[in-house]
């Protein structure tokens, strides 16, 4: 038996809201089966992380440069040479769901036979040109825009990921980067200029960047990188890694941004290239979207509650790798978010515990005293005997997310005043709303 409390009479500070996640609702075959607005608003993320978005809608020019700046030797100042119809629409879609965005500047990942776009730019300087008035566009009403205080830029994506993503040297792209970000800065100063979203944590590279970013006076507002893996250790350490090291390179006021994250146990090289060895790891990891992925989520997220990490960015909220399928039927891991968000309505945040790390609540109130308690069971089979005080639970529910049921009620279970939730998949997720606290 694991034991674990939710104690409603004494304050943890407040909820942080790292359910940010990649890619808005999707805009394509909107009208037949792919209008996700619905759903993807009940989910309640702070921010979307605009990365990949041409991918999640097949035949639009959405957010990327070249995307938007298509003739590379047009002029960057001519309003003529931008189009901006479609992002506009996608952006504008996402802030209707209540969602804010988080700005990649660059170009998509490229699977495709040959390399087009992800290559250093020819002209650094101009490239920031046309960022710059990307900007402008939606955060001064330039050539027909908007002022929608867009205040998160990131420049790039991935660097690290030679070929896919970038076809040069890391140090050429640090270049890149200082000379890009100190002009994007000196032109909005009040704008949070960072990334690179590097493929993972990697102390070196980030002292790199750092370096670069010291020696040319260039902003690192905020620090972005990858992480894929089971381990929910691992990605509970790697914030406090980042931090250090940041601290050390004389940085200690830039954000955390762990931007693109997913549940995944297998290896990389191996599930990219050899077909047979993706499909069982996809059957062994659930289907990356089941009942397992699901709790890695929620745990991670609850973990993090007690890091320096600024965002998390789940990817994604979308279609591509994401939490609905082809069909725009939510999966697992969609009501895992959704539980998450339901529980950021309550961001007064009170004291748990639990006695074994694959078990993890977050507690928390509102102010006028309503409740709700979030339990992640991650790969456990025992039961768990969880004492709530400082509450009255006449009123509270009972919900639960496993391999048949789908943020479901069941009736609660009560021995000797303690619930009892007893797993009934390798990993569950209960919601537990209508508590009262202070009672």
């Amino acid at each position: 038996m694991i034991h674990a409390y939710a104690d409603f009479s004494r304050e943890a500070g407040t909820i942080r809201k790292v359910n940010g996640a990649n890619l808005a609702p999707p805009v394509s075959n909107f009208t037949a089966h792919g209008n996700l607005n619905d759903a993807y608003r009940a989910m309640k993320l702070p921010y979307a992380r605009l990365h990949d978005s041409p991918l999640d809608n097949p035949g639009m020019r959405l957010v990327d440069i070249q995307q938007i700046f298509c003739n590379a030797g047009a002029d960057a100042d001519d309003p003529s040479s931008y189009y901006f119809r479609q992002t506009d629409d996608y952006i504008a879609n996402c802030r209707r769901c209540g969602t804010d965005i988080i700005y990649r500047l660059g170009t998509s990942i490229e699977h495709s036979n040959e390399r087009y776009y992800s290559y250093p730019p020819d002209d650094y300087e101009k490239w920031a040109d046309i960022c710059i008035h990307i900007i402008r566009h939606y955060n001064e009403g330039w050539n027909n825009g908007f002022n929608w205080n867009i205040r998160y830029w990131e420049i790039w994506n991935e660097p690290d990921l030679h070929d896919n993503m970038w076809n040069a040297d890391l140090e050429e792209f640090i270049r890149f980067y200082g000379i890009v970000a100190a002009r994007i800065k000196r032109r909005f100063p009040k704008l949070m200029i960072g990334g690179p979203a590097f493929c993972g944590l990697n102390e070196h590279q980030l002292r790199l960047l750092a370096a670069e970013c010291r020696r040319t006076g260039a902003p690192l507002d905020f620090f972005s990188w990858h992480s894929y893996t089971a381990d929910i250790g691992w990605m509970l350490e790697q914030p406090r890694i980042a931090r250090r090291v940041l601290d050390e390179c004389g940085f200690p006021g830039t954000e955390l941004h762990l931007n693109e994250w997913h549940y995944f146990n297998a290896d990389w090289r191996q599930y990219r290239n050899d077909r047979l060895y993706c499909r069982e790891a996809n059957r062994a990891m659930d289907g990356l979207h089941g009942i397992d992925s699901a709790a890695f989520l929620t745990s991670v997220m609850t973990g993090w509650q007690d890091g320096p990490i600024t965002m998390g960015c789940y990817y994604t909220a979308g279609l591509c790798w994401g939490v609905f399928d082809k069909y725009a039927v939510p999966y697992k891991t969609y009501y895992a978010l959704k539980a998450f968000g339901d529980l950021t309505d309550f961001p007064l945040r009170r004291r748990t515990g639990s006695d074994r790390e694959n078990v993890r609540l977050l507690a928390g109130c509102d102010p006028g005293g309503n409740a709700a308690l979030l339990v992640s069971s991650f790969k456990n089979a025992e039961p768990i005997e969880l004492g709530i005080s400082g509450a009255d639970l006449s009123a509270m529910r009972l919900l639960c997310l496993d391999c048949e049921l789908d943020l479901e009620p069941v009736e609660p279970e009560f021995r000797d005043g303690k619930l009892i939730l007893t797993p009934t998949a390798s990993s569950n997720v209960w919601f537990l709303p209508g508590i009262a606290a202070g009672k």
